[in-house]
């Protein structure tokens, strides 16, 4: 059973898979109400979690009205304030995603169908709250070189297979996943289909044909 969650509702966001954690009892009652950056964790800890936290913040602040990251520290009586974001940043440029959060947005995904984009392009944070606020954020691997309607991918999600629908035209396929490793290149001529064990999660197709290039983002569930 799923409730609709919403937007304006931070009663929704405290029980958002993305923000959850488990937590030793001693060590949240430890943290108490202090913000990102005054608490460091456990002693003794190597930091792995600090880039996680940090992704799952923004996330958050992104996906709910009335959530907010500050720099320094709001005051506790202030809703919706989170700090530090100076700290944050940090957290997420020296402790980038890997594997296990990777894996950790994958399983999400398939709860509440939805991803937090900020593990899938890492980069989108600087572009929103870092160096590169102001600028225009674009797809390294997209291109406009010609009319993508001119090719389908489907269907999309995909499972075990899914369909390159080229008509008139010829080239190679190739298929990166949400890292920007490549994983597997196809040539094709009009159509091709591709039967697949990829697993869960966000993939870019980029196609390219004698009239252009194009890239088609696939999600396999």
């Amino acid at each position: 059973v799923f409730t609709t969650t919403t937007i304006d509702s931070l009663r929704h966001a405290n029980s958002d898979a993305h923000g959850l954690r488990a937590s030793d009892g001693p060590e949240n009652s430890a943290r108490g109400n202090q913000d990102y950056g005054e608490y460091n964790g456990p002693s003794g800890n190597q930091g792995s979690f600090y880039g996680d936290v940090a992704r799952s913040i923004f996330f958050l602040t992104l996906r709910y009205n009335g959530l907010e990251v500050v720099s320094g520290n709001p005051s506790n009586t202030t809703v919706g304030e989170l700090g530090d974001l100076d700290i944050l940043l940090d957290w997420h440029r020296n402790d980038p995603p890997d594997d296990f959060e990777m894996n950790r947005n994958n399983i999400i995904y398939q709860w509440q169908f939805n991803r937090n984009p900020f593990i899938d392009q890492p980069d989108l944070v600087e572009y929103i709250w870092g160096d590169n606020v102001g600028e225009v954020w674009q797809n390294p691997l997209s291109t406009e070189n010609f009319n993508e309607n001119d090719i389908v991918v489907y269907p999309n999600p995909s499972t075990t297979s899914f369909i390159i629908d080229a008509i008139n035209n010829y080239g190679d396929a190739a298929i990166y996943d949400q890292t920007g490793r490549l994983i597997a290149t196809y040539n094709f001529i009009d159509q091709l289909e591709v039967e697949h064990q990829f697993p869960t999660g966000l993939y870019l197709v980029k196609i390219t044909s004698q009239k252009g290039s194009v890239t088609k983002k696939l999600l396999v569930h």
